[in-house]
């Protein structure tokens, strides 16, 4: 076939390219230098380099198959089904190219038809029932087309969440998705070589990057599946609460006119399982659920129930559409950055929830606890903090600020990141009586005295290879938090409360201050040290004692 000098340019060819055999064209056209590499069609184009054809198994695509490693588009979309191997998506995206898995850019289809079926499912109840003859059924399906791509649509943005902002976590987090493909193992939900997902040996070398897009698109579906199994038969969605979830996960006619019927779909139990995991994993991340559940051996039905109460008693949903909102105007990079703060309070928060409730957890109850309180005290939050703590939050303010993000939005993302302390408060404050201002007041002078955001910024320095190390982790970071509230408590039964909180912390430090001076050598002996586990464990060792020397005085 002749080339002509506009396909040269075009393909990228070499001047002295005047002609081609068909296969060698089709090859070039599938390594032009091109923004997307959209496949739509039937046959395996793509392999890695260490495949041959006959391992492919598609003899009819063998004469142009490429690999990974030689496409030159800067993204792939996988309209058809096995267009690549799964080792020549993770050599695409290993070499710097953007691409996920058939699975994933096909999801929408697949959610379309779901939606079709339980939305007929409940309509022909109906019908059934004479409520509605078929012409209006026809009728009603038609007139929810919009809505119905609408929802499926953002169940698919949410998915692709997931995974970008799991890449942005993928070295520090690799231990974690280590233990957790082992579990999958174990357990027998996962065959690693089948999925091609690397072996210990390989994810050894893989400090400095990860897994890959293609890898995580694996790893998510897998705990999603295995994650809806264990939860489906464990009651959840018999919870009343549950109601408004199996109702909003139907277009806005069928809630107006069947809402009555919802709650007696067959498919009800697993309709608000797939929504509920869906949810939780697409904000709280892929190893979301492992990882409290491996910290805390709460049930995986609790963290869930935990997942709720947090994002409702906080008022993610509210922050996160705000950042949603700025597709296109900020960068994807400040975008995750942000959702990435907001999850540290998530996981924080949860934690809390699991360790310190009886299971399982009453979801109504606990947002109808908290939720006041939070909100009364978070949009005071920078005003409370003290010192440096109240300059680390202007610093990280003007940080988002200064990279395009929208200063009310910067503030809002930052008060969240640090509102994990809330909870402690408002449960003081129920248990002494007290006002959650007032218990405020106090509780972050201490924070500030005792350098606790310092203290918990090298926590979270500390290894997570394992699971020991994990749990020491948690262990020292809720102990902080922990001794904070019981001092805040202390402080507030042994001091007037006509002072100041500030003098309201300096007459208790005057009353303890033996115990006192021990504790802050012990933090100056700590500045001076490494930051290890050993001298983190020291440290708390000494303000435990402070507690209970000023509980017992």
């Amino acid at each position: 076939m002749p080339i002509t000098p506009q396909v040269r340019a075009a393909l990228d060819l070499g001047d002295d390219v005047t002609q081609l055999s068909p296969q060698e064209l089709m090859k070039a056209i599938v390594t032009a230098p091109v923004d997307l590499f959209w496949n739509g069609g039937i046959g395996t184009y793509v392999k890695a380099s260490t495949q041959t054809n006959a391992e492919v198994g598609d003899k009819s695509t063998d004469a142009i198959r490429v690999d990974g490693r030689a496409l030159r588009c800067r993204v792939v979309g996988e309209g058809g089904n096995l267009g690549f191997t799964q080792e020549g998506r993770i050599e695409y995206a290993t070499s710097g190219g953007r691409i996920y898995t058939d699975f994933i850019d096909n999801a929408a289809g697949v959610d379309c038809s779901d939606h079709e079926v339980n939305i007929k499912i409940l309509l022909n109840t109906a019908v059934a029932d004479g409520e509605l003859d078929r012409p209006e059924r026809d009728e009603l399906l038609a007139e929810m087309t919009d809505e119905v791509a609408e929802l499926v649509l953002r169940d698919n943005y949410d998915q692709a969440r997931a995974i970008n902002n799991a890449q942005a976590q993928a070295a520090s987090l690799l231990p974690v998705h280590r233990r957790m493909i082992h579990e999958l193992e174990r357990s027998g939900a996962l065959n690693r070589a089948l999925e091609a997902l690397p072996p210990d040996e390989e994810l050894a070398v893989r400090t400095e990057n990860g897994l890959t897009a293609p890898e995580f698109a694996v790893l998510l579906a897998y705990v999603k599946i295995a994650l809806e199994r264990e939860i489906v038969s464990e009651g959840l969605a018999d919870e009343e609460w549950t109601t408004e979830v199996l109702v909003n996960y139907f277009p806005t006619p069928l809630r107006q006119r069947f809402a009555d019927r919802m709650g007696r779909h067959r498919l009800r139990r697993d309709i608000v399982t797939t929504v509920l995991v869906n949810e939780a994993i697409n904000r709280g991340g892929i190893s979301f659920v492992f990882r409290v559940v491996e910290e805390t051996a709460a049930s995986a039905a609790d963290v869930l129930r935990a997942y709720v109460v947090v994002r409702e008693v906080f008022g993610l949903r509210d922050l996160w559409d705000a950042v949603e909102a700025l597709d296109n105007k900020v960068s994807p990079e400040l975008q995750t950055a942000v959702y990435l703060d907001t999850r540290r309070l998530l996981d924080r928060a949860v934690r809390w929830l699991v360790t310190n409730r009886r299971s399982p957890i009453d979801v109504p109850t606990e947002i109808a606890r908290l939720r006041d309180g939070v909100a009364r005290l978070l949009p005071e939050l920078t005003d409370l903090f003290w010192g440096t703590e109240r300059e680390a939050i202007a610093a990280h303010v003007e940080a988002l600020a200064g990279k395009g993000l929208p200063r009310e939005l910067a503030d809002q993302a930052t008060r969240l990141m640090y509102s994990f302390g809330l909870l402690d408060i408002v449960e003081t404050a129920q248990s002494s009586g007290r006002d959650v201002n007032e218990v405020a007041s106090v509780y972050f002078v201490l924070s500030d005295r005792f350098r606790v955001d310092a203290l918990l910024s090298k926590i979270s320095l500390l290894p997570r290879e394992d699971r020991w190390q994990t749990l020491a982790r948690m262990a020292l970071r809720y102990d902080l938090y922990a001794a904070l509230a019981a001092l805040t408590a202390e402080v507030l039964g042994s001091t007037s409360d006509s002072l100041t909180p500030a003098d309201r912390v300096q007459e208790w430090e005057q009353a303890n201050a033996t115990s006192i001076h021990r504790a802050h050598r012990a933090m100056g002996e700590f500045d001076e040290s490494r930051a290890d586990l050993s001298a983190l464990s020291v440290l708390l060792r000494q303000i435990r004692t402070l507690v209970r020397t000023s509980a017992a005085a």
